[in-house]
């Protein structure tokens, strides 16, 4: 099946959030006067994962899932926390802001991104998220002009896996979800989701292994499309 666009994730596919966030949790710790651990680090992983995808659920708002991951985050470290949400934004703008300073695109992600556009293959992100955090984030890395369209979930309305997360972007390129190939580093919400809604997807897991047609980093994918001549051959196969 000819693949006439490519659609990315963000977090941990083009972006690498979790180099970046530990980056932003060993400054905020230090803020604290608290020693960075792996202990504390999987503690802060795990509560952002529950907080955002209550956000992403509609329980929480953007403000409040941040503001939570503190309130549960901060006795882990023996510190108090704030009685008001002032203060707990005050504090959370320190890891926030150390966070945006490590902001950076995984190495093979520019390149990729730029042989698929010279290749004249449309490209675009679909992110779950705020979408002023996620354009933000495209921009700062340098994605942006390679980009045809960045579908956030608030943006959209509908959360990956939702089909419709997937169907929307499709058809505001004009594109059969048939003929759009979705890579994303998450294989039950970013694979199984895209092939739920009918496009092809193919899963990028940096730490090697997964099925068939798993993929190790993104230089494996412009030869597998046939970008380098414009476009994917009818014989390819991305299932």
């Amino acid at each position: 099946m000819e693949i006439r666009a490519v659609l990315f994730d963000l977090d941990n596919t083009l972006f690498d959030h979790s180099t970046s966030a530990r980056a932003g949790l060993d400054a905020f710790l230090q803020h604290l006067g608290t020693a960075s651990t792996d202990e504390l680090a999987r503690a802060w992983f795990q509560l952002e994962q529950t907080t955002y995808d209550r956000f992403l659920a509609h329980e929480l708002s953007f403000h409040e899932q941040r503001r939570e991951r503190l309130r549960q985050f901060l006795p882990l470290t023996g510190r108090a926390v704030p009685a008001t949400d002032r203060l707990l934004d005050g504090l959370f703008d320190v890891y926030l802001q150390n966070y945006q300073t490590a902001w950076a695109a995984f190495p093979d992600a520019g390149p990729a991104l730029q042989s698929l556009h010279d290749g004249d293959m449309p490209v675009g992100v679909i992110t779950n998220g705020n979408h002023r955090q996620q354009t933000l984030k495209v921009s700062r890395i340098g994605l942006g002009p390679l980009m045809q369209g960045i579908f956030s979930s608030e943006s959209m309305g509908h959360a990956k896996p939702s089909s419709e997360a997937f169907r929307q972007p499709c058809q505001s390129l004009g594109i059969s979800p048939a003929h759009v190939l979705y890579v994303g580093d998450n294989f039950r919400v970013d694979v199984e989701g895209a092939r739920n809604a009918g496009l092809q997807a193919i899963h990028l897991n940096r730490d090697g292994g997964g099925p068939e047609g798993t993929i190790q980093n993104l230089a494996e994918l412009v030869p597998l499309l046939g970008a380098e001549t414009g476009g994917a051959s009818d014989s390819t196969t991305l299932v």
